[in-house]
């Protein structure tokens, strides 16, 4: 029984701090061998051209973290984390939540050296239904993400239609699932451990 709970909690975990950890050290994403952050502009993931940016959007933060110490004090911590604090949560449990099904399934292929190419690249990723007011809500970002992978650039509103077109084309290659997101989360962090050190065209394994 420990495994299950101990996933459990690591699910939990990523749900829950996935976002800020990818954000201050770059956790789960691409490695480049040192510590990488988003709010450093010497980063490996920014050009030189986007220093600013970074350092008006490292004044911006700065600047809602004051605010609302200040507010803390004048309504009260609790009045912070209940109006602030849980739906910053509960927008990053989302972000996490879409963004780790869109691309971690069992289906998927992982490329490298001279098997990847950009298509390659775009195709892997999966759709997935999370039913009509979830996929509503949302804009339909988890049951088009192919369509947005291909065509970044295109409005979300031809996301549905651009789909109904890619599948045809993509036949086999268009990947799908429509488990429950309880089911969906539980079978991709059960089923995609690692991929292998070995090889051009790698798929998950537990």
């Amino acid at each position: 029984m420990a495994a299950p709970l101990m996933d459990l909690g690591w699910i939990f975990v990523m749900l829950t701090f996935g976002w800020p950890a990818y954000l201050l050290w770059n956790a789960s994403g691409q490695d480049y061998g040192k510590w990488t952050s988003h709010f450093h502009h010497w980063s490996p993931i920014f050009d030189d051209k986007d220093k600013w940016q970074i350092v008006a959007s490292v004044l911006g933060i700065c600047t809602t973290i004051g605010s609302l110490t200040y507010a803390g004090q004048v309504y009260g911590s609790m009045t912070v984390v209940k109006f602030y604090v849980i739906p910053y949560l509960w927008v990053n449990f989302w972000l996490v939540l879409i963004t780790y099904l869109q691309h971690t399934d069992p289906q998927l292929p992982h490329y490298r050296n001279n098997e990847w190419n950009f298509v390659r690249g775009a195709l892997a990723t999966i759709d997935r239904d999370y039913g009509f007011i979830l996929n509503a809500a949302f804009h339909h970002i988890a049951d088009t993400h192919i369509a947005h992978h291909l065509f970044s650039q295109m409005p979300h509103y031809h996301a549905e239609e651009a789909t109904e077109a890619i599948k045809k084309v993509l036949g086999e290659y268009y990947y799908f699932d429509n488990r429950p997101l309880v089911e969906a989360v539980w079978h991709s962090w059960t089923k995609c451990r690692f991929v292998e050190d070995d090889g051009d065209v790698l798929f998950f394994k537990n």
